[in-house]
Order: structure tokens, then sequence, then C-alpha cells
């Protein structure tokens, strides 16, 4: 029979690894999707390789101005997702009549996609970019906050961002086509909801140093990363998973010494 030494520690090791296991997916966004809403604009649901699912929303805000939903001009085609700003409607088959060439861009519109993993958490690894114009600067925002970032991401301005639970990843200069590491260097965060969009200069510092003043232009075509069942309900959704259970961990070595003692 185990001592209570080694059974402490076998139950110690199976949670760390029960906690520590999280699912590699990817998604395709030049792929099929499920249009939610109405025929001439909405947000998108994708399936990942693993089957789950993650809605997809545009936003856009005029300047640094307040940001609004700009899924009514949300499409896709063979190279990615488009936000359509030349006004043309984006239909049910993902296409923008006169606008498919159109990219996600910060001319004079600051554009960007929330990602939403409604009841699962996910750490983002990378995102693909199908097509880039003459500069392609990305920032990844990642929220950090608790309860439900979409019931008021309408009532700000895009400076505001993170002062409301939405904390900055990383920031890529001239990402070009092809695939782009997303926080290799940080430490992996888990959050139900993302935010990835041409460079917003105003949500502050992170990562990589972005100062040329072009405007950037990408067509996003999917995204990797590790997913995870989120914590306790009220917990933030991010966070590294491991102190609760070294905190289990430690409680059951103290009692395990102390049965010892009394032993002998």
């Amino acid at each position: 029979m185990l001592s209570l030494f080694k059974k402490v520690g076998v139950c110690a090791f199976a949670s760390l690894i029960s906690v520590g296991a999280h699912a590699a997916v990817s998604w395709d966004f030049t792929g099929s999707a499920e249009r939610i809403s109405t025929v001439t604009g909405g947000s998108y649901e994708w399936s990942g390789s693993d089957g789950s699912v993650v809605t997809l929303s545009a936003w856009n805000a005029v300047g640094h101005n307040d940001i609004q939903s700009a899924n009514h001009v949300f499409g896709r085609n063979p190279w990615g997702l488009v936000i359509d700003q030349d006004g043309y409607p984006c239909g049910s088959n993902g296409g923008c009549s006169g606008g498919d060439s159109h990219y996600i861009d910060n001319g004079k519109v600051q554009e960007f996609v929330l990602f939403d993993f409604g009841d699962q958490e996910f750490s983002l690894e990378s995102f693909y970019n199908g097509s880039v114009g003459k500069d392609s600067d990305v920032t990844v925002l990642a929220y950090t906050g608790n309860g439900d970032p979409t019931q008021n991401i309408s009532s700000l301005n895009v400076s505001e961002l993170s002062s409301n639970g939405w904390g900055v990843i990383s920031h890529h200069s001239n990402t070009g086509s092809g695939y782009e590491s997303a926080n290799s260097n940080l430490n992996n965060v888990f959050s139900s909801y993302w935010i990835v969009g041409t460079y917003m200069s105003a949500v502050g510092a992170g990562g990589d140093y972005v100062g040329d003043t072009a405007f950037d232009s990408i067509k996003f075509a999917g995204i990797t990363g590790e997913v995870r069942t989120p914590g306790p309900i009220g917990s933030p959704h991010t966070g590294v998973p491991l102190p609760g259970t070294l905190a289990l961990m430690s409680l059951g070595l103290v009692f395990a010494a102390r049965q010892r003692r009394r032993k002998a």
C-alpha cells in the first residue's frame, strides 16, 4: 500500500497533469462558417479542429472615438476576414459585393475582430494572415476582467479598453503574410474573449514597438492556440491555473508530515 506521502504525491501530480493538459486547436477563417443574425449582417460562428466553437464579431471606431458594431459589413473571402467600409453589406454567403478586396485596416477607421469562446477559455499562440497591404502591424488584446465585455464594448472608445478589463498581449510590427506568434515570449494567458486588429496606439505599450505612421491592412485567415475549461464561476477570465493546485499539494504534504510525527 502506498504511504500517505506517496498518495499525496500521486494525487497532486494527477491534478497538475489535469490542469496543465490543454488541447491544441486551430481555426480556418477561409472555410465554411455559420452566419448569425440577419442575411445582411451579423457575427460568425466557426468550429475549430476539435469542434470548439468561437463567435467572431466585427468592430470599428473613427479615430479613437466610440467603438461601434461593423457586423453589417463583416465578410470573408479566400484570403481571410474583411470589414468592407465601402458600405456594401456582406451577404450570407460571406462575400461583400464590390468589396471582396477590402481588408481589416486602420486607415480612416480603426477596425478589429472580437473572438468570443463562450464557456471555454483560450490561449492564443499565433494568428495567420492570408493577405496584407503595404503595412501589417497588429495588436492583440485579451479580456482579463470579470463578466461579459461584449455587453458594454459599444459604450467605450479605443483608449478606454485598457481601463475596462482589456490587457495588451502584444503589438506586432510588419507581420506580413503567414503565421505570426502571438505570445511566445510571455506567460500563457487564458481568456474567453480576445481582440485581434490592426495596430492600436491608443491602448498603450506592450510587446514590439510599432513606430511607423503607415496605415495597416490585413486579412486574418486563422488562429491557433490552446483551449481549456474555465475555473470557478466569478474567477477572472485569465491567468495561470497552477497556484490553487500547488496550495492543495502543500496542505497535503503538511498533513502527511503531521501524521508521520504522530506515528513516530
